[in-house]
């Protein structure tokens, strides 16, 4: 009797197509497809109308890709949790504050004062040692501590993570006095940040597209990415299976802060120094990101190849924008449009399947 019933369910849930069309319906139907048409779309279009086709060169794109490195790895982060029906505004203020604990630690411990003032730093590696583990270990427990929030005292991650993103910025203010921390050695631009793999890859951008595809396989091909959608499909119904959603939510919210953390570490990097006064769209961006991907902003469905296009437009837009010569906050007004048309197909798509 159940057997049969389980049968019965499963033909009806499970559409049937008739011609050989089948992969094609549901690649028109993913807005990721839009989206990467969209996205070839302003390749083609920069590079040709671009001056002496500078858009079109090997340096902008390795470019383009650096500047997308640290902001892959939070909408990657926040795709789990849109996949989950949950939200991390905090973000931003989670890499500001773990940037400013690493930086300090570096500095710390590289030298005395007037060593690391002077640019010699005589415990340089056990220093940035230091500083890289304390980046995650704090952007791990600020995700943490927003998970127990969420979970022990069932509060909304919206206004969870709203909270806590002004204490996370009002500490690093505290101990900054809203000034950067200087001194960062430059060695990390020029053996970190600036160092290409193959003298062609910027190791950044290989570190976040080794992450971006263990954290694909993760949601595509492992029990930990089922859970996810599964709670993001139905929290009750997930229960009932067996999973346990608040333990699940707990290592959704410390993998955000993971992520933050190393986000964190290639900022400093980066630029040589803490950037206090960034950062303030970085929720904003992370969830767009997600969004003109694919993933759902009502749970159960995530892309994170999705999401590495959706990253990619508004770099892709900004840098195309500056190369014409246009101001690049233009940028902001064509990603917002996106957003609305990507939220749109993901409104008809879930009508159309009901």
């Amino acid at each position: 009797m159940n057997h049969s019933s389980s049968q019965e369910a499963l033909s009806v849930n499970t559409p049937t197509y008739d011609d050989g069309s089948t992969w094609f319906s549901r690649l028109r139907e993913a807005t990721a497809f839009w989206m990467f048409l969209i996205l070839l779309g302003l390749v083609v279009l920069f590079s040709l109308i671009s001056p002496n086709h500078a858009f079109l060169s090997v340096n902008n794109f390795f470019t383009i890709a650096l500047n997308a490195s640290q902001l892959v790895l939070l909408a990657v982060g926040m795709t789990f949790l849109l996949g989950a029906r949950e939200f991390d505004l905090s973000v931003g203020a989670n890499v500001v504050l773990s940037s400013i604990l690493a930086a300090r630690t570096i500095t710390s411990l590289a030298g005395t004062p007037d060593e690391v003032a002077m640019g010699n730093y005589p415990h340089l590696g056990p220093a940035i040692t230091a500083g890289v583990l304390v980046a995650i270990i704090s952007g791990t427990l600020f995700g943490l501590i927003n998970g127990l929030l969420v979970t022990k005292l069932r509060l909304s991650s919206f206004l969870v993570t709203l909270a806590t993103t002004a204490i996370g910025l009002g500490t690093a203010l505290v101990m900054t006095h809203g000034a950067n921390v200087p001194d960062i050695p430059r060695v990390l631009q020029t053996e970190f940040a600036t160092y290409r793999v193959f003298d062609m890859i910027p190791l950044p951008v290989l570190l976040s597209l080794v992450l971006v595809l263990l954290l694909w396989f993760t949601l595509a091909q492992t029990r930990f990415g089922v859970h996810t959608l599964a709670m993001g499909s139905s929290p009750d119904a997930s229960r009932r299976a067996g999973i346990n959603n608040a333990r699940h939510l707990l290592k959704l919210f410390g993998l955000m802060g993971f992520l933050c953390g190393i986000a964190a570490l290639l900022d400093i990097s980066r630029f040589a120094t803490t950037n206090i006064g960034g950062h303030q769209t970085d929720n904003l961006q992370a969830v767009a990101a997600a969004v003109i991907g694919g993933t759902s902003l009502f749970g159960g469905i995530a892309s994170v190849p999705g999401t590495l296009v959706g990253t990619l437009i508004p770099v892709v837009l900004g840098t195309g924008l500056v190369i014409m010569g246009l101001d690049s906050f233009y940028q902001l007004i064509l990603v917002g449009l996106i957003v609305i048309a990507a939220v749109y197909i993901d409104q008809r798509n879930r009508q159309l399947s009901i």
